[in-house]
């Protein structure tokens, strides 16, 4: 069968990441160095949303919980932290455990800050490369591939230098998956139950916990998100959690201000809103999305596949998905990545799939919105997801193989 002329071998895709991941942390030194002070010598300010964080942090340990939500008031403690930052305003947003989460980086100069929590990210999301790196048995022969394609993630680069939280998802995704993978449901849901930093990647999550009564990894979440609210109580007070449940009430109104570059957005509703009755086509894809993790969660499919899908899925069906915030998709591309490679009945679709994720690696450095209005990145996601749930579906249910309580695959003979 001739080669199809998009498909890209792997030492070719290994190369083109090699060379990706140089200029792209090239270009990130030259911001980082070049400017004057806070401001890079292309304009933008050095850390972009860190500054947002860092002034919250800030709020909360100087004991100004009640301006945490006051755009104003917070508007001018930023500009007497960060002056350089005036022409940057930013809508208050985030849950209150974020604040507290910035409190230490408050106690240094902002440009050090910044870059203790770029490296940091770094650090956060190197350690997850390597979970499930050395849990794939693959090897040197992995990680020649590996190494440059993790290191050249378009969407890590955008995170680093936007100064941005998507860490803290990593760190659930990735702690849930190694929870499950010994069995421990309860520390599984409390691990999950991080996401409430950022809410939106908890859509699916919730919906395959109610699904299929998984009451452990409920209790387990439930328990993590009241422990962040005890926290934020017993630090700031009951007046931000009040203020939060108004901001939440607010989002649908706040979204155009919230995506002031909309062809940085990477979900099914930035694809929606280029037909009529956009929210509703919005609702019903990601109901559809789903319902087919749903189906995938209860199958015999390996833990990895049906993480794979949960991560995807959460991305997806997220109404505000940043460049930055697709820095998770690392762990299902890795997931299926060591699949393709160990699991023979995965071996027809290895080609689809590689070709699948080398074009969403182009799409995600080159946002085609920009260029057709129409995020490309989607549709590959959407084809990436089509394939796992698919290659599930021959898998029987949860409900006929016991062993799948383990959260181990089973092989069925």
């Amino acid at each position: 069968m001739a080669k199809s002329i998009w498909a890209v071998g792997a030492r070719e895709a290994r190369n083109h990441a090699v060379l990706l991941a140089v200029l792209l942390w090239t270009a990130a030194a030259i911001f980082v160095v070049t400017g004057v002070r806070s401001r890079s010598a292309f304009g933008p300010l050095k850390g972009a949303d860190f500054v947002h964080f860092y002034t919250l942090g800030h709020q909360a340990r100087a004991g100004q919980a009640s301006d945490l939500y006051d755009r104003d008031k917070q508007y001018l403690t930023q500009i007497s932290l960060v002056p350089q930052s005036a022409s940057d305003r930013y809508l208050p947003v985030y849950p209150p455990q974020t604040a507290l989460v910035f409190v230490p980086f408050t106690l240094l100069p902002y440009g050090v800050a910044a870059m203790a929590w770029a490296c940091l990210t770094l650090t956060v999301y190197a350690l997850v490369v390597r979970a499930v790196w050395i849990r794939s048995g693959r090897g040197e022969a992995m990680g020649l591939l590996l190494s440059p394609a993790a290191i050249a993630f378009p969407p890590l680069w955008s995170l680093v230098l936007n100064g941005q939280t998507t860490a803290v998802p990593l760190i659930a995704f990735c702690g849930g998956w190694l929870a499950l993978r010994n069995d421990r449901r309860v520390l599984a849901g409390v691990a999950f139950g991080l996401l409430a930093i950022k809410p939106q990647f908890g859509l699916v999550l919730a919906a395959v916990v109610i699904a299929t009564l998984d009451w452990r990894m409920f209790i387990g979440a439930a328990s993590s998100i009241a422990v962040q609210m005890a926290i934020v109580f017993i630090t700031l007070g009951a007046e931000p959690l009040r203020a939060f449940a108004t901001v939440v009430r607010e989002l649908p109104t706040l979204a155009p201000l919230l995506e002031p570059k909309p062809y940085l957005l990477h979900s099914i509703m930035v694809v929606a809103r280029l037909l009529p009755f956009s929210g509703y086509i919005w609702l019903a894809v990601s109901a559809v999305v789903t319902w087919h993790v749903i189906r995938v969660w209860r199958s015999n499919s390996p833990l990895e596949i049906r993480m794979a899908a949960l991560v995807l899925a959460s991305v997806l069906v997220s109404p505000h998905m940043t460049i930055y915030d697709a820095t998770v998709l690392v762990l299902p591309l890795l997931w299926v990545g060591d699949l393709v490679t160990t699991d023979s009945t995965w071996q027809p679709a290895a080609e689809r799939l590689g070709t699948i994720v080398y074009w969403l690696f182009v799409t995600l450095l080159i946002p085609t919105a920009l260029l057709i209005k129409v995020q490309l990145s989607v549709l590959l996601m959407l084809a990436l997801f089509w394939t796992l749930a698919s290659q599930a579906k021959a898998q029987p249910a949860a409900s006929l193989a016991p062993e799948l309580s383990t959260g181990r695959s089973v092989t069925i003979r």
